[in-house]
């Protein structure tokens, strides 16, 4: 891979892509600790791409944006890529202070509707419920259990009115046409952006250059093989050209996805060769997997996405027939067939 020679852009500020595409980075409070949006040039005004989270820190940088680099021009519309907080968490605040559409996927909209129509109560039950079946200690549960709903904590409520975006859709700007793709994986049908007259694919958290994407079961169904999702996304773009320039979520646009792709297919081949030889050894709960795949301390935050993404892999063994789920004293055993 190639990272593009460019400095990521400094607070409030916007860097040059490409003709009519502007890179803007804003600050998360997590690990990861940032997040990158983008601006689309059009006719109309600024197109802008996710939002950040709901908080007190990001509504201060967008109205640092918004009378900075973005005055003068409209904000025509808001396209949201996926359900996840950092992504979706802003876009209902945006769109009431610029009075402009948001545009996200079906399945995107409904999962977020459904994330934030949930109770404390009700948040509290489901993961707990998921927790108690991964495996994890009692003080565990009970505490993820009383912390509610965590999502709505990042995430503030979208406007009644949400404008579909239908596959293959295009949005025109100023020297382009952006097609849409959906493809699940990271979450149920991110939104990808695709301009392939200049070769930009936007690609935001499925081809990240430094770290692997998170690929997590849903609360909504821990079975489900998202893995193997994201596998048939990386294996269709693993012959891609090196003269795509690859615009990520997070950390920087690079070329090379292709080589990208064939990393990433490497990485979790390798993540699965380590959870077949340790349930050999003896029937692995989600949690005793986890442990295996993400040997280091955890905060509650991470330790959502680490479960979820360990319970991933091993549903992605249990679809290729490699293991079989036993349920014992409420708690999901994968085992060698």
């Amino acid at each position: 891979m190639t990272p593009l020679p460019l400095e990521p852009p400094a607070p409030q500020q916007m860097q040059l892509l490409a003709d009519d595409l502007y890179w803007i980075r804003f600050t998360l409070p997590f690990r990861l600790n940032h997040i990158n949006l983008y601006a689309f040039d059009t006719e109309d005004g600024w197109l802008i791409l996710d939002c950040g989270i709901d908080t007190p820190v990001n509504a201060d940088q967008w109205t640092a944006m918004l009378a900075g680099p973005l005055a003068g021009k409209p904000i025509c519309g808001i396209i949201v890529s996926h359900y996840h907080a950092d992504h979706v968490g802003y876009a209902g605040r945006l769109s009431a202070l610029t009075l402009a559409p948001v545009y996200m996927g079906a399945v995107e909209l409904e999962q977020a509707r459904w994330n934030l129509g949930m109770s404390d109560v009700q948040s509290g039950d489901a993961m707990a419920s998921a927790y108690a079946r991964f495996g994890l200690p009692a003080e565990t549960v009970e505490r993820t259990r009383a912390k509610g709903n965590y999502y709505r904590q990042l995430s503030g409520d979208l406007p009644k009115s949400v404008s579909i975006i239908e596959p293959g859709q295009q949005f025109r700007t100023r020297s382009g046409l952006w097609q849409a793709r959906f493809d699940p994986g990271h979450s149920p049908g991110q939104l990808s952006l695709v301009e392939a007259g200049r070769k930009l694919h936007i690609c935001v958290d499925f081809l990240l250059p430094r770290i692997s994407p998170n690929i997590s079961v849903p609360l909504r169904n821990i079975d489900s093989d998202m893995l193997g999702h994201y596998l048939t996304y990386l294996d269709g773009l693993s012959e891609l050209d090196d003269d795509w320039l690859i615009i990520p979520g997070h950390d920087w646009p690079y070329y090379g996805g292709g080589v990208r792709a064939r990393e990433l297919i490497s990485h979790h081949v390798n993540r699965l060769d380590q959870l077949r030889a340790a349930a050999k050894k003896a029937p692995l709960s989600t949690a005793e997997a986890m442990a295996v795949l993400f040997a280091f301390d955890l905060t509650d935050h991470e330790l959502f996405f680490a479960i979820c993404e360990a319970r991933a892999h091993l549903n992605n063994l249990v679809v290729r027939d490699e293991l079989s789920i036993n349920k014992k004293d409420g708690v999901d055993y994968f085992l060698c067939d």
